[in-house]
C-alpha cells in the first residue's frame, strides 16, 4: 500500500510539472535529490529498480520541456542525470528521446542558457560515464566537444569542477574500453592549444602576449591535471601515458616551461610534469604488492624534480619553489603506499624519494634557524647534528640544491620567505609518515627556539619585545604545526630528542609580553599534549626534586592564564587544568601540590559561578568534576565555599545555558560518588534531579540526569551488598552489625528494600514517566529503558517480582499515577514572598515534622540554606512535584506489560519517516494538511 502511494505521488508530481505557473522550491528539490542518491533507502532502491515509472514519465514530459518553468526544467534534467546512471534506464530513455536530449545538450555553451541548467546538463554527462553505452553516445553526438569548448570560457566554479571531472572520467572510460582511436582524438583535442604553437620559434615574448597565451593554455592544463591525478589509473600501465610518450609531450611541456614566467600557469605545468613522470615509471613497471623499484626506476623522478627546482632557483622565483616542493610532497604521498618505501642504496646510505622531496621544504626553516647566530652555542651544535641526520637520508643532488636555495634565501628577505614557507608546511600535516613527521618536528622546533626570550640562566634577555607581525605569524604557524604533529604522529624522543624539550620551550615563550590570544591558546594546547604523551610516571619524582623548573611552575602558569582577559585563553587554561587534575589522581600525584598551592580548583569554582562566557563556565565545571575525586582538593574548596554543593545545585537550577546545566548535572553526579553528602542535601539533590530528568528543556541535561539516577541505583545496590553485579555468599550488615548469609530470601528482602528507597526518592517514577510519555525524545527513552532493563535483570535473577504486592492506597495504573505528577513554574517573586520566620530552627524542625512529602522536605532545606545569608540561595525555574510515587509493584508490572524496545524502534522509524522519500515528495509538491486554525505565517 505504501509503495502504491509512493507511485501515485510521483505521478502527481509529473502532472503538476506541466503547469506553466508551477515553480519548484530549490531547498526541497535539493533534499529530494540527496535522498535519491542514497543507496540504503528501500523506497529509493525500489523506485530506481522500476524502469517503467520515472523513465516513462520523463520521456512523456520531455517533449514539451521548453514550455515549463525554469526550475521545472532543471528538475527534469537532474532527474534524467540520476536515472541514466543505470544502463537499463539509459536504454529506455535514449532510444526514444536521445536525439532531443542531444539537441538540448549541444546548447550547453549558449549564452542564453541559465547556469543552473548548465550544471544540470553536466550532471547528465557525468552520469553517462558510468557505462560504455553512455560514453559511446557522447562520442557519436560529439557532446564532449561542446563540453571541452565550454572549459575555455569563463564559467562558474561549479561548471569548471564538473567539466574537469567529466574530461577525466571520459578519457579513462575510453582507455578502459579499448577505444584507442576515440581516445587519441580526445587527447589530441585536449593538447591542441599547446601543441598548436611552435614554441621553438618563440624566443621573446611580451607580458601582454604571455598573458594571452596563458589564458589559452591554462584551462587545458587544468583538464590534463585532472586526468593525470586519477591515481588508480596512473599506477597501472595505460594508453594515455603511452600516447604522451609516443608524441614527446613531456619534452614539449618542458619547452613551454622554459618560455613562460606566469606563476599560476607555470605551477600547474610543473605539477602536470611531475604526475606524468610518475605515470611514466608506473607504465613501465605497474605498482603491485610484489614489484620492487630501484635506482633506475626512481632516478627520473628525482632528476626531474631537482632540475625543475634549480631552474626556478636560477630565476630567483621563491614562490614557485615553495609551492612546487609542497605539491610534489602531496602528490607523492597520495600515490605511493604508506607500507612501502621508495628508495635505493648508495654506498652505505639508503636514499628515499620522499625524504629528498621533504628536505627542500625544510631549507627555509633551517636557514632561518641558523641565521644571525642568536642561539646558544650548544644549541647550534644540536641544530648542526640534526641537519646532518636529515641530509643523511638524501642524495648529493638534494644537498647541492638545498645549499643553492639557502644562498638564494640569504640574498632575499629571510623572514618573509620563512613565513611563506611555514604557511605552506601546514599543508603537509596529514600527509607524512612517522619518520618524516619526526624530521619536520625537529626543524620546526629549531625555528621555535628563536622565539625563546630567556638566556642560559633562565633570565629574560634584554630586547625589544614588540615583534613585527611577520615574526609573530611565523611562530604561530610553527607552534600550530608542531601541535598537529605531536597529536597525530608518533614523535619519539630517540628520533627527535627535541620533543622532550618542547614543554620547556613553550613554557619559556609564554613569558614574552604582548602575545596574541591565538598563540597562547595553541601554546597551552601544546603543553597539555606534552604532559599527556611525553611525561612518563617515573619523572614525577624528578618534578618534585627540581623546584624552579618549568614543570614545577606549571600551576603558576595555569593560574595566570585562568585570569586572562581573553575567554579563549581562560578556556584553554581550564582544559590544561583538567588534564593536570585527572593525571594527579593516580598517575602524577606531585601535580596535587601545584594545584593546591596555587588554589586552582577554588579559582575554577569562582569562574564557574561568575564568568560571562558559557564555554569557560563549562570547562570550569569539568575541572570541579575531576577535582571531586581528590579529597585534598575538595577540602580546600570547602574552606572558601563551604556551601559548594548548594552553589552547584543553584547553577543546575538557574543557569540560562543548557550546556552549563548539563555540566553542572555531571558535576553533581561525580560529587554524589566521591564526596560524603548530608542526608538533607541528598533529599534536595534527588528532588532537583527528578525535575532535570522530567521537565528540562535541554535533552542532554536529561541524559545526564538519567546518568545520575543510574549511579544512585548502583550505590543503593552496593549498600545492599552487591559487588560487581552479584551478591557474595556473606556480607556485613550495618543494621545488626553482624555477618549475614545472603541466601535467596535475604537477597529478595534487600532488593525489595532497595526498590522502596528508589520509589521514595522518585527514581522509579522518573523511569516510568519517561517511558510512558509519548513526547519523550527517543534517546531519553532509550537511556531510561537501559537503566530499567538492568534493574529488571537483577530482580528476575533473584525472583524478586514474585515477592512484590500492591498497597491499598497507591495508584493502580500508570495513568492514575500521572495525575499525581505536577510541574510547577516557580518565579523569583513568589519565592520572595515566603515567610522569613522559617530561618528559626524550631520552625524548620516543626515544618519537617509536619511534612509527609519528600518534596516539601527538600523545599524546607532549600529555604533554610537561603536564609543562612550565603550565596546558596536559588529558585527553580520549574519544579516537578510528586503527590504520589510509583511503587515497586507498579514499576515492575508496568515494565513487564509492554515491549518498550518495539515502541522505541517504532518511534525511531517515525522520526526517520519525516525525512523519508514520501515526505520529501510532499515537500516538493507542497502537500500539507489544511488547518484553518493555524496562522499562515507559522513555519512548517
Amino acid at each position: 500500500m505504501d509503495r502504491i502511494l509512493l507511485h501515485n505521488k510521483v505521478k502527481l508530481l509529473f502532472e503538476k510539472l506541466t503547469d506553466p505557473n508551477f515553480a519548484m522550491n530549490s531547498y526541497y528539490v535539493d533534499n529530494f535529490f540527496i535522498k535519491m542518491h542514497s543507496n540504503d533507502d528501500e523506497d529509493v532502491l525500489h523506485l530506481k529498480s522500476l524502469p517503467c515509472i520515472i523513465p516513462t514519465l520523463l520521456v512523456d514530459k520531455w517533449k514539451n520541456i521548453d514550455t515549463y518553468h525554469k526550475t521545472v526544467k532543471v528538475f527534469l534534467v537532474r532527474l534524467l542525470g540520476l536515472f541514466v546512471e543505470s544502463e537499463v534506464s539509459y536504454a529506455r530513455i535514449f532510444t526514444t528521446i536521445g536525439n532531443d536530449i542531444a539537441k538540448d545538450m549541444k546548447q550547453i555553451n549558449s549564452p542564453a542558457i541559465d547556469n543552473s541548467l548548465r550544471v544540470a546538463y553536466m550532471e547528465v554527462a557525468l552520469s553517462l560515464m558510468n557505462h560504455n553505452s553512455g560514453a559511446l553516445w557522447v562520442i557519436q553526438n560529439e557532446i564532449w566537444k561542446e563540453i571541452l569548448q565550454m572549459s575555455y570560457k569563463k564559467k562558474t566554479v561549479f561548471v569548471v569542477r564538473q567539466t574537469n571531472k567529466f574530461v577525466s572520467l571520459f578519457v579513462w572510460r575510453l582507455n578502459d574500453s579499448g577505444s584507442l582511436s576515440q581516445l587519441k582524438e580526445v587527447v589530441s583535442a585536449l593538447l591542441k592549444p599547446i601543441l598548436g604553437i611552435e614554441w621553438l620559434k618563440v624566443s621573446t615574448i611580451s607580458t601582454e602576449e604571455e598573458d594571452e597565451l596563458c589564458k589559452t593554455i591554462e584551462p587545458m592544463l587544468h583538464l590534463l591535471l585532472s586526468v593525470m591525478s586519477d591515481k588508480e589509473h596512473i599506477i597501472q600501465s595505460n594508453h594515455v601515458i603511452e600516447y604522451f610518450l609516443e608524441n614527446n609531450v613531456l619534452t614539449h611541456f618542458y619547452l613551454v616551461l622554459d618560455r613562460l614566467r606566469h606563476e599560476e600557469t607555470t605551477l600547474i605545468l610543473c605539477k602536470l610534469l611531475f604526475w606524468m613522470t610518475i605515470a611514466k615509471m608506473f607504465h613501465a613497471k605497474p605498482l603491485n604488492s610484489t614489484v620492487q623499484y630501484g635506482r633506475e626506476d626512481l632516478i627520473e623522478i628525482s632528476v626531474g624534480f631537482f632540475n625543475t627546482l634549480n631552474f626556478f632557483i636560477s630565476r630567483r622565483d621563491t614562490n614557485i619553489i615553495f609551492d612546487y616542493s609542497i605539491a610534489c610532497n602531496l602528490i607523492w604521498a597520495s600515490v605511493w603506499p604508506n607500507n612501502k618505501v621508495a628508495s635505493w642504496e648508495q654506498g652505505d646510505r639508503k636514499i628515499q624519494v620522499h625524504t629528498q622531496l621533504l628536505v627542500i621544504c625544510l631549507v627555509p626553516c633551517l636557514t632561518y634557524a641558523m641565521y644571525d647566530k642568536t642561539l646558544r652555542p650548544d644549541f647550534e651544535d644540536k641544530i648542526n647534528d640534526g641537519i646532518t641526520k636529515i641530509v643523511e637520508g638524501a642524495c648529493e643532488h638534494t644537498a647541492r640544491t638545498s645549499y643553492c636555495l639557502r644562498d638564494l634565501i640569504l640574498q632575499l628577505d629571510i623572514q618573509t620567505l620563512t613565513l611563506q614557507s611555514v604557511k605552506r608546511l601546514t599543508c603537509l600535516k596529514q600527509h607524512l609518515n612517522d619518520d618524516q613527521a619526526n624530521s619536520l618536528f625537529k626543524v620546526l622546533f629549531y625555528v621555535f627556539k628563536k622565539f625563546d626570550p630567556l638566556n642560559e640562566s633562565g633570565e629574560l634577555i634584554p630586547q625589544d619585545f614588540s615583534d613585527d607581525q611577520e615574526k609573530v605569524l611565523i611562530m604561530y604557524h610553527v607552534i600550530d604545526t608542531m601541535l598537529a604533529l605531536v597529536t597525530n604522529y608518533n614523535i619519539v624522543w630517540h628520533e627527535s630528542f627535541e620533543v622532550l624539550c618542547l614543554y620547556g620551550a613553550v613554557y619559556d615563550t609564554l613569558k614574552r609580553p604582548n602575545l596574541s590570544a591565538k598563540f597562547v591558546v595553541t601554546a597551552l594546547n601544546v603543553i597539555s599534549v606534552t604532559i599527556k604523551k611525553f611525561l612518563p610516571p617515573n619523572l614525577s619524582l624528578l618534578q618534585e626534586s627540581s623546584p624552579g623548573s618549568p614543570m614545577n611552575d606549571l600551576g603558576a602558569l595555569i593560574y595566570l592564564k585562568m585570569s586572562d582577559f581573553h575567554w579563549e585563553v581562560r578556556d584553554s587554561a581550564l582544559e590544561l587544568l583538567l588534564v593536570c587534575t585527572e593525571l594527579s589522581y593516580i598517575k602524577f600525584p606531585p601535580f596535587q601540590r601545584q594545584i593546591l598551592s596555587n588554589n586552582l580548583i577554588n579559582l575554577a569554582m569562582t569562574i564557574a559561578l561568575n564568568d560571562h562566557e558559557t564555554y569557560v563556565r563549562v570547562s570550569a565545571l569539568k575541572c570541579l568534576a575531576a577535582a571531586s575525586r581528590v579529597a585534598s582538593y575538595w577540602d580546600q574548596l570547602k574552606t572558601e565555599y563551604p556551601n559548594v554543593q548548594e552553589l552547584l545545585l543553584a547553577i543546575l537550577s538557574n543557569s540560562e545555558e543548557g550546556m552549563v546545566r548539563k555540566e553542572a548535572c555531571n558535576v553533581l553526579c561525580e560529587i554524589y560518588q566521591n564526596v560524603k553528602l548530608s542526608p538533607n542535601f541528598k533529599v534536595t539533590l534527588y528532588d532537583r534531579m527528578v525535575a532535570s530528568a522530567l521537565s528540562e528543556f535541554h535533552w542532554e541535561v536529561q541524559l545526564n540526569a538519567l546518568k545520575f539516577w543510574k549511579v544512585v541505583i548502583q550505590c543503593f545496590l552496593k549498600d545492599q551488598g552487591m559487588l560487581d553485579g552479584t551478591f557474595p555468599p556473606v556480607t556485613f550488615s550495618k543494621e545488626t552489625r553482624k555477618i549475614v548469609t545472603l541466601n535467596e530470601k535475604e537477597i529478595q528482602k534487600r532488593l525489595t528494600r532497595m526498590l522502596e528507597e528508589l520509589a521514595c526518592i522518585g527514581c522509579l517514577t522518573v523511569l516510568v514517566k519517561l517511558l510512558h510519555d509519548e513526547y519523550t525524545e527517543v534517546d531519553i527513552m532509550d537511556a531510561a529503558l537501559s537503566i530499567s532493563t538492568d534493574i529488571l535483570n537483577i530482580l528476575d535473577k533473584y525472583n524478586v517480582p514474585s515477592c512484590l504486592k500492591p498497597n491499598e492506597n497507591e495508584p493502580k495504573t500508570v495513568e492514575d499515577l500521572m495525575k499525581h505528577v505536577k510541574i510547577d513554574l516557580i518565579s523569583n517573586d513568589s519565592m520572595a514572598d515566603e515567610p522569613q520566620n522559617l530561618s528559626k530552627s524550631d520552625n524548620v524542625i516543626e515544618s519537617i515534622l509536619d511534612s509527609n512529602d519528600i518534596n516539601l522536605l527538600s523545599h524546607i532545606y532549600e529555604r533554610q540554606m537561603k536564609l543562612q545569608g550565603d550565596e546558596s540561595s536559588y529558585t527553580h525555574r520549574n519544579q516537578t512535584r510528586f503527590l504520589k510515587f510509583a511503587s515497586p509493584y507498579l514499576y515492575v508490572t508496568y515494565m513487564k506489560s509492554k515491549d518498550f524496545k518495539e515502541i522505541i524502534e517504532q518511534k525511531k522509524n517515525w522520526n526517520d519517516g519525516i525525512k523519508s522519500l514520501s515526505s520529501l515528495l510532499d515537500d516538493v509538491l507542497g502537500i500539507y494538511e489544511v488547518n484553518d486554525e493555524v496562522n499562515a505565517l507559522d513555519c512548517y
